[in-house]
C-alpha cells in the first residue's frame, strides 16, 4: 500500500470502535528468517523473555470499545519505545465489520547485561561490573545490582522502577548506593502526566545524599569538599485549557531541600577554599508547560537503525519557589527555570533548538543564574553533515558549581574538565558515514570525522582557554539496535591544537 493510500485509510477509520487489538511480539532476533536461524541467535532469544502482552496492553491509551483515534496510536507508539527496549514499535488500524482492528507491532531488544562495562574520555576512566534487568519477566521493570569505580569514588548501587504498578498508571523509583565518600537514597512515587490527555497527576520524591564534591582543573580535582543534601517534595498537577494540538499544565506543590557544605580545600596545599553557603529552600512551588503534539519519528539521527521521536514543539515550560523563614527556610529566597525548544524538518535537514535558564534571588539579591542556547543541525540517513553549537553563561555562580570544558562537553581533543569558567561555548562539526547497516544482526557500523572549538572565560580555580581552543579527530560511531542498554556508541580519537597529544574517548552516550 502506498503512503498516500495509507494516510487515507487511517483517516478513515479514525473515530471507529476499536473491535480488537491484535499482538505481534517479535523477540531480539526473527529466527524464522534463514539468516538468523543460527544457534547464537536462537540462544539469545532463549535468554531474554519477551515483553508480555499484559504489560504492553497496560501502557496503550486505548482498548477494545473504544473510538480509534490515530494521534492517541501515535503516542502509545511513542510511549513504547520510550520505554527504551521496544524498537521499532508500530500501531496501525485496519477496517473490520464493526468497526476496526489494531495491530500493536512491537520488537524487543536486549536488556539483560551481566558483565562488565567501561568508558573512557581521555584522562577519566571508569569501570564497573554489574547486572541489570530493564524488562524483568517481561513486565517493563528494572532491577540492577552495579559496582562502579571511577576517578572520584567506588560505588555500589541497588535499584528498582516499575512505570506501571499492576496497569494503574502509578510508578515508583526505589535507589541506594553505598559510596567510598557517603551514601546516596531515593524513594519516588507518582501517578505522572503519562500522556498529552492525561487530566490530573500527583506525586512525591523524598532523597538523601552524603558524598566529596569536587572542582576541576586541567583535568584533575583541585577543590574538594563534603556536600550533604536531604530533599522532600510533593506536588499536584491538572491539565488546563486545551485542545489535540496544544497541551496545557499546571502543577504546584511544597519542596524542601537543605544543601550543607563544610571544610573545603585546596587538593594540593590543603589550605581552606571559601565553602560554599548552606541553602535551606522551604516553600511552595507553581510550574506551567505547553507541549505542542508535533512529534516526528526519524531514523538515521543519533543512532542509524533506531526509531527516535524527536520533539518539535515549540515547547516551553516555566517555574517558581518561594522559600522563605516562614514556610521553614532560611531567608527569602526565590527561584526560577525555564526551557523553551522548537524543531524544524525540510527534506533529510533536522535543526533543533533550545534555550533555559535557571537562577535565585537571595533577600534580594540575583544568585546563581545560568543561561543556555543549544542549537543543532543534522542530515538524517546513511551519511550526512552534522553541527552543533552550545553556549553558556553565568552570573554569581555558586562555589560549588563550574562550567568546565572537555571532552565530556564536545572539546572531544582535550580532557574531561580540562578548562575553568564560569561560561563557555562549544561548536562542532562532523560528517559521518553508515559503512556496514547491519553487522552480525547486532549492530551498525560507521565512521566520522569532526572538528571542535571552544572556549572558556572567568575561571576561578584554573585557567581558562585563553582564547578559542580547537581540535580535530576521527571515529567509529555503532549503532545498537538490538542491545537495547545504549542506542549509539562512540569510539573517537581527537588531537588538540597545542599539539600535546590525543584524547581517547569511549562512551555510549550521544553528543549530538
Amino acid at each position: 500500500m502506498s503512503p498516500a493510500a495509507a494516510e487515507n485509510t487511517e483517516e478513515s477509520v479514525d473515530g471507529q470502535t476499536i473491535v480488537r487489538i491484535v499482538f505481534e511480539r517479535f523477540n531480539i532476533f526473527d529466527t524464522s528468517q534463514p539468516k538468523l536461524d543460527k544457534w547464537f541467535y536462537r540462544a539469545a532469544n532463549s535468554l531474554h523473555i519477551i515483553s508480555k502482552e499484559q504489560f504492553i496492553r497496560s501502557m496503550l491509551l486505548f482498548s477494545e470499545g473504544d473510538p480509534y483515534s490515530q494521534r492517541q496510536a501515535d503516542e502509545s507508539a511513542r510511549i513504547l519505545r520510550g520505554l527504551g527496549f521496544i524498537n521499532p514499535c508500530e500501531i496501525t488500524a485496519t477496517p473490520v465489520e464493526g468497526g476496526v482492528e489494531v495491530t500493536v507491532e512491537t520488537h524487543d531488544q536486549w536488556t539483560l547485561q551481566i558483565g562488565a562495562n567501561a568508558g573512557l574520555f581521555g584522562s577519566r576512566a571508569s569501570w564497573g561490573i554489574d547486572f541489570q534487568e530493564t524488562n524483568f519477566l517481561g513486565r517493563g521493570k528494572k532491577l540492577d545490582v552495579e559496582y562502579e569505580s571511577d576517578v572520584e569514588r567506588d560505588s555500589i548501587a541497588f535499584g528498582y522502577f516499575d512505570p506501571n504498578i499492576w496497569g494503574t498508571r502509578w510508578r515508583t523509583e526505589l535507589r541506594y548506593a553505598d559510596l567510598s565518600d557517603g551514601f546516596l537514597e531515593r524513594v519516588m512515587i507518582d501517578r505522572p502526566f503519562y500522556s498529552l490527555d492525561t487530566r490530573r497527576a500527583w506525586g512525591g520524591i523524598w532523597e538523601r545524599g552524603e558524598l566529596t564534591q569536587y572542582l576541576y582543573s586541567l583535568a584533575d580535582p583541585v577543590v574538594s569538599g563534603p556536600a550533604m543534601s536531604t530533599k522532600a517534595e510533593a506536588w499536584y498537577g491538572l491539565r488546563t485549557i486545551s485542545s489535540e494540538a496544544v497541551t496545557r499544565r499546571l502543577s504546584f506543590g511544597f519542596t524542601h531541600h537543605h544543601t550543607t557544605f563544610e571544610n573545603w580545600r585546596w587538593e594540593d596545599t590543603d589550605q581552606p577554599y571559601a565553602t560554599p553557603d548552606d541553602r535551606l529552600i522551604d516553600g511552595p512551588f507553581i510550574r506551567f508547560e505547553r507541549i505542542k503534539d508535533r512529534f516526528e519519528v526519524v531514523e538515521g539521527f543519533r543512532a542509524w537503525n533506531i526509531q527516535e521521536d524527536v520533539a518539535m514543539g515549540p515547547n516551553f515550560s516555566l517555574g517558581a519557589t518561594a522559600s522563605a523563614p516562614a514556610f521553614g527556610g532560611d531567608v527569602d529566597r526565590y527561584l526560577f527555570d525555564g526551557r523553551f525548544d522548537v524543531g524544524f524538518r525540510r527534506g533529510k535537514w533536522l535543526a533543533l533548538t533550545e534555550v533555559w535558564f535557571e537562577g535565585r534571588v537571595d533577600d534580594g539579591d540575583p544568585a546563581n543564574w545560568v543561561v543556555g542556547v543549544s542549537a543543532g543541525a543534522a542530515q538524517l540517513g546513511r551519511s550526512g553533515f552534522q553541527f552543533r553549537f552550545l553556549f553558556e553563561n553565568s552570573y554569581d555562580l555558586d562555589r560549588d558549581r563550574q562550567l568546565p570544558l572537555g571532552a565530556e562537553m564536545g572539546l572531544r581533543g582535550w580532557s574531561p574538565l580540562y578548562f575553568d569558567g564560569t561560561g563557555r561555548a562549544v561548536a562542532n562539526a562532523q560528517w559521518r558515514m553508515l559503512v556496514v547497516p547491519d553487522l552480525f544482526h547486532v549492530l551498525a557500523l560507521g565512521f566520522e570525522v569532526f572538528v571542535d572549538a571552544g572556549a572558556t572565560w572567568d575561571p576561578r580555580v584554573g585557567p581558562d582557554t585563553d582564547g578559542v581552543r580547537m581540535d580535530a579527530g576521527v571515529g567509529l560511531i555503532l549503532g545498537l539496535q538490538t542491545i537495547g542498554l545504549s542506542n549509539v556508541a562512540r569510539i573517537e580519537i581527537g588531537f588538540p591544537d597545542d599539539n600535546s597529544g590525543s584524547t581517547l574517548i569511549i562512551t555510549t552516550s550521544a553528543l549530538f
